[in-house]
């Protein structure tokens, strides 16, 4: 069996703590890495993105000067760097609920609690490239499938994608055209992060409408519009060039609607109600969901 090997594997660690840092980056040099960057900021892992995606960033997730697990939502977004199916690694010793649930929500490969082993560390690493999670897409979130046996839905397909640090390791990087596998999943990921957002466009419009015609414009009707502009925008950004792009005029409707809605001191009346229904099922047939 081949062993895996790490010399050529391009590793950032981040962590504000020097003492740990270093322990960390001696436990990876031990391990066989040689190509190892390291930080204390979010600020230094933005520079590192603007020269060139790591293959792995182990990271603590409480930085001072920014929000990691934002910054990690953005890569698994396309946002950031070149390569969204990044693996990462998030560190932490305070493993409250909330922060691991945010942690885990914004795309984390996996979460280690400090302190840690080498073996807990290294089974990680080694998860990551032998037996990694494959990813899926909803409209809140790209990222390892983490549901297992009767809580994953048959509706969310799972989907492989690149693996670069498996690729590296294992010495088959001649074999991997990296950009070509990274732009075929980017195209199907998009796809299904366009599919989810109209639906869950359809599924906001159906539930304003409803309090609208009801006379009802309270927190909830509210929270909703603020929702639907969020998705809205995001998915006239995400049609650019790609065989859906007539929905960008829809959505720039839509979204101008949303904004005269939320501005307005009064309820909307018929017309508006109408228009919103209207541009949603524009918006739906140009997707093919009507």
């Amino acid at each position: 069996m081949v062993k895996a090997q790490f010399d050529h594997v391009d590793l950032m660690l981040v962590d504000p703590a020097q003492g740990a840092r270093e322990s960390i980056r001696n436990i990876l040099h031990n391990q066989g890495f040689r190509n190892l960057g390291t930080g204390a900021r979010l600020k230094e892992i933005h520079q590192r993105f603007d020269d060139a995606t790591p293959d792995l960033l182990i990271s603590e997730i409480e930085l001072e000067d920014g929000d990691f697990c934002a910054f990690v939502a953005d890569l698994r977004r396309n946002k950031v760097g070149d390569n969204p199916f990044l693996p990462v690694v998030g560190l932490t010793s305070n493993p409250t609920p909330d922060l691991v649930k945010i942690a885990l929500n914004s795309g984390i490969d996996h979460l280690l609690v400090k302190p840690f082993s080498t073996g807990q560390l290294m089974d990680r690493i080694n998860a990551l490239i032998e037996a990694r999670n494959p990813f899926i897409v909803t409209y809140n979130y790209i990222g390892p499938e983490r549901r297992t046996g009767d809580q994953r839905s048959s509706e969310i397909p799972q989907m492989d994608v690149p693996n670069i640090l498996r690729a590296k390791a294992f010495g088959q990087m001649e074999f991997l055209d990296a950009q070509k596998a990274i732009h075929t999943a980017r195209t199907k990921i998009n796809t299904q992060k366009l599919e989810r957002n109209v639906f869950q466009i359809g599924f906001l419009v159906e539930h304003i409408t409803t309090s609208l015609e009801k006379g009802i414009v309270d927190n909830t009707t509210s929270a909703f519009l603020s929702g639907l502009l969020d998705v809205i925008k995001e998915t006239e950004q995400r049609v650019a060039d790609t065989e859906y792009s007539d929905l960008s005029e829809r959505c720039g409707s839509l979204a101008k609607l949303i904004e005269s809605i939320c501005a307005s001191t009064d309820k909307p009346g018929f017309d508006e109600i109408v228009r919103l229904k209207l541009l949603n099922q524009g918006i739906q047939k140009s997707f093919g969901k009507a």
